[in-house]
């Protein structure tokens, strides 16, 4: 069950009042899974205000704002460590990931490019030899 078709079996009422609030109807529509594929259109065409009313109905909305609220603080009581040489769990966590965070080595904007070009120079010489060794 995706997002709009759970916010509008939890409250078919609320996900009515969006599409009218954006002057959509819901007079054809004839279940809740079909309320949740008019609110998944309408976010597909009015953006992230209409995503912003929906998630405001969502049912889980106080339990996924105190998890997520909690490792939000957890990561600022973490900046408070002594820098890049402590022992503190965020700081041995990012080095065991290396660069998958961002936080690893520091790359420059030309040399992630010519990396890139390098990528998909092989990608080509690749495909250009398996086109060769077909024919």
């Amino acid at each position: 069950m995706d997002l709009y078709t759970y916010v509008a079996t939890s409250n078919p009422y609320q996900a009515k009042a969006i599409l009218h609030k954006y002057g959509y109807s819901a007079t054809g529509v004839k279940n809740n899974a079909d309320l949740g594929i008019c609110l998944k259109k309408l976010v597909s065409s009015e953006g992230e205000d209409a995503l912003n009313d929906i998630l405001e109905c969502h049912p889980d909305k106080g339990i996924l704002l105190e998890r997520f609220a909690t490792v939000k603080e957890a990561k600022d009581s973490s900046k408070n460590c002594s820098g890049e040489g402590c022992n503190c769990k965020s700081h041995t966590q990012e080095k065991a990931y290396m660069n998958f965070s961002g936080i690893g080595e520091k790359q420059s904007p030309s040399a992630i490019a010519q990396q890139t070009s390098i990528f998909i120079l092989a990608a080509a010489l690749l495909l250009a030899a398996a086109i060769i060794v077909k024919n």
